[in-house]
């Protein structure tokens, strides 16, 4: 070795003149070119690097936190970025130790922009507060550094912290890049939306990814999304109203007509027809019966005809109305949708909570009111007759509301989400969940719909005559028809 040479990178190095002796007495070499540069350049002197004995070979992060190439740092310095959260600058920062980076995210644009360049990103322990950050560059991640005011030393307990939103990190089409993570922690927040997953970390389309010395921790689902609440059910039609006797003739109202609807589980709650009224002295005939089956409102009863009362100089007959129909019967309440079941699904490249409760059963639809009975008639000497009223139609039965949608399934909980890739959990690696959110409730039941108001039923006719002379005065005869009894109100739909 040159005396010269010797004697003049002792003198650059000045108060380190000890240690370098003991260095060439140890019979190491030492590169003092760099360490002056590196004094000189970045600020960064090193008192103690002559008691380093460099070793052959890639110096590469590892567990012991050795600094094998002897340029005080784990890890091979200019084959890196340094990312300090703290002391960083985005804006001035270049990467180096005394002028490192401030975010991850920068970093990683720097390098897509040079189209490749450093494989190693030294980040100082803190916290990083970075959202939707792509690991899409083959660049490794390497936490446990002091950052730029603790000279980047190295320990365990400097971990990188990344919080963000609901998905942490994502890697994304690395294929055998032998990227390794370590002495790094992501943190995905508990999901807020309907549904929505909480990822810690997902990798796309990567293999050969190494874990080690990582923590994943995912937060909760969210809780799924609310059913939509059914539809209310149709409204029953109202009865059709009966008609009047005519005045001064014998001819009888006419009944009115049913009301007809279809509910959409294809039930018809019809409502029971409204009668012709009676004539000829007869009594009123009974109403329809409303559908369906057995549960429509029955019939009105018709009016009576009764006999005439007379007295010296009028003879009157007023026949019985008819009677009212029944009303029809409400529908019945839907049953209860069953829960949802499932592991969600993979789409467009995350989670999605596939999943949802069933619908709850429709209610059934209400019965038709039941016709009103007619009126009865009346005759005066067999030639004197009042038609009666026809009877008003019972109004039709509202149709079941429809049943509640079943609400969505939760969101899950996820530390690591592989798609298409693979992964290698090493040394110290944890995975942590907090569960999936729960189900969402399920939508209300639709409300039934009103039944139909049954229809008035129609006025009795009415005949006024003169009779024969009895002791100087006319004898008048008066008759007037049953009026028509109006339809029952029909039931109402059942709810959802």
């Amino acid at each position: 070795m040159n005396s010269r040479r010797v004697m003049r990178k002792t003198r650059m190095l000045g108060a380190t003149g000890t240690a370098l002796v003991a260095a060439l007495g140890a019979g190491a070499c030492y590169d003092f070119d760099g360490a002056r540069q590196r004094c000189s350049d970045e600020g960064r002197c090193e008192p103690n690097v002559a008691a380093c004995t460099p070793v052959p070979g890639e110096d590469l992060p590892d567990d012991a936190f050795a600094d094998t190439d002897c340029d005080g740092v784990d890890g091979q310095a200019d084959a890196g970025l340094f990312i300090d959260p703290m002391d960083g600058d985005d804006d001035a920062g270049v990467g180096t130790r005394q002028a490192p980076l401030r975010t991850v995210g920068r970093a990683l644009a720097m390098l897509r922009e040079r189209d490749g360049g450093p494989r190693h990103l030294f980040l100082a322990g803190g916290a990083y507060d970075e959202a939707g950050l792509v690991l899409d560059v083959p660049v490794s991640l390497h936490g446990g550094y002091a950052g730029r005011s603790g000279g980047w030393r190295r320990a365990a307990n400097r971990v990188a912290m990344f919080d963000a939103g609901t998905l942490g990190l994502t890697v994304q089409g690395l294929q055998d890049a032998g990227v390794l993570m370590e002495y790094v922690q992501v943190s995905a927040a508990t999901a807020a939306g309907p549904g929505e997953p909480s990822i810690a970390v997902r990798m796309v389309d990567s293999s050969g990814v190494r874990l080690r010395h990582v923590t994943l921790a995912a937060g909760a689902g969210g809780q799924g999304a609310p059913g939509e609440a059914g539809d209310a059910g149709l409204g029953g039609p109202d009865g059709g109203e009966g008609g009047s006797g005519l005045t001064g003739y014998s001819d009888p109202g006419q009944g009115g007509t049913a009301p007809l609807i279809t509910c959409p589980d294809g039930i018809q709650p019809t409502g029971g027809s409204g009668v012709m009224g009676s004539s000829g002295g007869n009594p009123g005939r009974d109403g329809g019966t409303g559908g369906p089956g057995e549960t429509g409102g029955a019939g009105g009863a018709g009016g009576e005809a009764p006999d005439a009362a007379c007295s010296r100089f009028e003879c009157v007959c007023n026949p019985y109305p008819g009677e009212r129909g029944l009303g029809g019967a409400a529908g019945g309440p839907g049953t209860p949708g069953g829960g949802g079941a499932g592991m969600g699904v993979l789409r467009d490249g995350t989670w999605v909570a596939g999943q949802q409760g069933e619908p709850g059963g429709g209610g059934t639809a209400g019965s038709g009111g039941g016709g009103g009975g007619s009126g009865g008639s009346c005759r005066l000497e067999n030639t004197i007759v009042a038609g009666g009223g026809g009877s008003g139609a019972g109004g039709a039965g509202g149709c079941g509301g429809e049943g509640g949608r079943g609400g969505g399934g939760g969101g899950a909980s996820i530390s690591l989400l592989l798609i298409g890739s693979q992964a290698a959990m090493e040394e110290g690696s944890v995975l942590r969940t907090l569960g999936g959110g729960p189900g969402g409730e399920g939508g209300e039941g639709g409300t039934g719909g009103p039944g139909g108001e049954g229809g008035h039923g129609g006025n009795g006719g009415q005949v006024v005559r003169d009779g024969g002379v009895v002791d100087g005065g006319i004898i008048i005869h008066r008759t007037t028809g049953g009026e028509g009894g109006a339809g029952g109100a029909g039931g109402a739909g059942g709810a959802g």
